[in-house]
């Protein structure tokens, strides 16, 4: 398990680069093992920066099967790097079986200390995606006031996309510690008056002309100045983030998760081009909704509750799409002929109670959470825990499907045993279809 760390920026010229790298090379001096992943697949610069000529890069590994440790470069002690490709416009495209592939491929990045993600400038659903997948975020702003700007608007994006945990915010380029300290104050103010999300400063880069003089030799700063303003600064950074506390509800992660996450949020980000028709739409926002489903498999993960607003959301849209009118896809068009029967949906998760109710609903069934009479019918229950037999004696001679988390194998009795058992993560029909099982077999 690693820190990783994604450093981002609202748009280009901040020096996010220049800071990724001698960040790195800062935890590396302070006895960390590091990995520096140049995530930038349109304008990669990590290695001009470094002064290396790779052969092979991260777009090798995502497209043409290289394993990631033939791609990895040693460049100095306690510091390896994967170079960046290009390429982003595929990485949304990918079939299951090559995502599951990469994330193998990403799982041996796992023992190092510190990963550090640099990703590219702006607010594109690579950005987003990335951003949120990781862990921990610093946002890099310099003094320019376009740069303040675009830094809160890409923290911004971020929260109306389910970021809840504080990132960090570094000022490069600064004038002084207090101008430094006032645009960190104007930026985190903005964010807790109207995102209600707090920043955590990590601190300052001084403006420095021992920075440009390094990257027009294409070395690092700590490396050719370390004793400079700015090298100092940057190593008294690394120390303020290895001794920083992790944010509250984020812990260290497997870099296969925040690969995997990346890559499923930024399907999820592509399904609903106009110029597709609205039943491709509908079936990719769905292929979507499955794929973050999976990401709900591990109970371990520190973004649950991210995925799950994320999922809800991709299958409202979803919803909208197939459904142009308005009218709710869970009112049939045609009552059934047969005598409806209330299913009972029962979950051991807490956290997936809106999923799997927006999951059902865009299955075409009518969802009650409030144990009342419906025509076609799930009733669904927050918590097994929370559900006493009454309620099912109340309601009948209902039958119910029990969805059973991967850490959980125990299976409740509520007066009698569940019709079907679903362990998770599953495919929105395999659900769908257990419940119209239930709905048809004995009463």
């Amino acid at each position: 398990m690693s820190r990783v760390l994604a450093v981002a920026s609202g748009k280009g010229g901040t020096g996010k680069t220049s800071i990724s790298v001698n960040l790195a090379l800062g935890l590396g001096r302070l006895g960390r093992k590091v990995c520096l992943l140049d995530a930038d697949l349109g304008l990669s610069n990590v290695d001009v920066l470094l002064g290396i000529s790779p052969e092979l890069t991260l777009e090798h590994v995502l497209f043409e099967g290289v394993p990631m440790e033939k791609a990895v470069v040693r460049v100095a002690p306690g510091l390896d790097v994967v170079p960046g490709g290009s390429g982003v416009s595929r990485l949304a495209d990918l079939s299951r079986d090559l995502r599951s592939a990469m994330s193998a491929e990403f799982s041996k990045l796992s023992g190092y200390d510190y990963l550090v993600v640099d990703g590219s400038p702006g607010i594109s659903s690579q950005v987003i995606s990335l951003c949120l997948a990781c862990p921990e975020l610093l946002v890099v702003v310099n003094p320019d006031p376009s740069s303040i700007t675009d830094a809160y608007a890409l923290v911004k994006v971020l929260s109306e996309n389910g970021l809840r945990r504080s990132p960090y915010l570094l000022v490069n380029k600064a004038r002084s510690r207090d101008s430094a300290g006032e645009i960190f104050a104007r930026v985190r103010g903005a964010m807790l008056k109207y995102l209600k999300l707090d920043a955590r400063y990590l601190g300052h880069v001084p403006q420095d002309p021992h920075v440009s003089a390094a990257a027009a030799r294409q070395r690092p700063l700590m490396e050719l100045f370390p004793a400079s303003g700015a090298g100092r600064a940057i190593l008294g950074l690394a120390k303020n983030l290895d001794e920083a506390r992790l944010p509250q509800g984020v812990d260290q992660a497997d870099p296969a998760s925040v690969m995997e996450g990346t890559l499923v949020r930024m399907r999820e980000s592509s399904p609903f081009r106009s110029e597709r028709s609205p039943s491709v739409q509908a079936r990719r926002a769905l292929d979507s909704a499955i794929n973050m489903a999976g990401l709900l498999e591990n109970p371990g993960r520190q973004d649950r509750a991210e995925v799950a607003a994320r999922l809800k959301s991709l299958l409202v849209k979803a919803r909208s799409v197939l459904d142009p009118g308005g009218l709710p896809l869970s009112s049939p068009p045609v009552k059934p002929q047969a005598v409806p029967v209330r299913v009972a949906v029962i979950s051991s998760d807490t956290s997936i109670g809106d999923i799997l109710s927006e999951s059902l609903g865009a299955a075409g069934m009518a969802v009650n959470t409030d144990g009342g009479r419906a025509d076609a019918a799930v009733v669904f229950w927050r918590g097994s825990r929370d559900v006493p037999e009454r309620r099912l004696a109340e309601l009948g001679n209902v039958r119910y499907v029990y969805v059973r988390s991967v850490a959980s194998k125990e299976v409740p009795l509520f007066g009698r045993g569940p019709a079907e058992v679903m362990d998770m993560p599953f495919k929105l029909e395999d659900l769908a279809g257990a419940v119209r099982r239930c709905a048809s077999g004995p009463k």
